[in-house]
């Protein structure tokens, strides 16, 4: 409390002018404490928030496991050729799993301009495994051989246009074809030479 000159007790008011206006830079808010009135509100609107969480994240649950991964084989949609192209082009092979859960792993790459889907197991092999080293400048075995892409078995693809024209990739991982570098070289019949 306050006491001015005549005496008469006023209420203190710290963040204020004589003339009831805010003094520069005080707050404009002052805490109140909670009544017990107050109580209910607060709990209400703090299990409604909680339900609310509840629900959207069953949804989001129900919307995501519906559509998972297939479970058989099938071409599956690897994305526009135009656009798979341009980010080999600029960062490289990359690796992408199987979409349907198996171990038929997938390594994308350019091979004379046009893209493959390469096996990233060795041929010839079950757990040899390839990975992408150097920033996508090389493919490494398990045993540290460098290989290149006519070393690895691919997937077949296929493309087919888009509703909108846009050229899409389509990955068959049920179908592998052996890597160029280890097919057999067919050769020609041998002719008799003229005597």
């Amino acid at each position: 409390m306050v006491v001015d000159r005549a005496g008469v007790h006023k209420p203190e008011q710290p963040n204020r002018c004589s003339d009831w206006t805010f003094l520069p830079g005080a707050s404009y808010t002052v805490h109140m404490p909670l009544s017990r009135d107050d109580r209910p509100v607060i709990v209400v609107a703090t299990l409604a928030v909680l339900v609310a969480g509840v629900l959207v994240a069953l949804v989001l649950l129900l919307a995501t496991g519906r559509g998972g991964s297939p479970k058989t084989y099938e071409p599956f949609p690897a994305g526009a050729v135009l656009s798979i192209k341009s980010d080999l082009k600029d960062g490289g092979p990359y690796f992408v799993p199987d979409p349907f859960g198996g171990d038929r792993n997938i390594l994308f790459a350019l091979e004379d301009g046009h893209v493959v889907a390469l096996s990233n197991v060795v041929p010839d092999t079950k757990h040899c495994v390839v990975n992408v080293k150097d920033e996508g400048k090389s493919f490494v075995d398990c045993h540290g051989d460098r290989l290149k892409t006519a070393d690895l078995a691919r997937f077949v693809t296929t493309t087919k246009a888009s509703s909108n024209g846009t050229e899409i990739l389509y990955v068959d991982l049920r179908k592998k074809e052996p890597a160029p570098a280890s097919a057999p070289a067919t050769t020609a019949p041998a002719t008799a030479a003229a005597s």
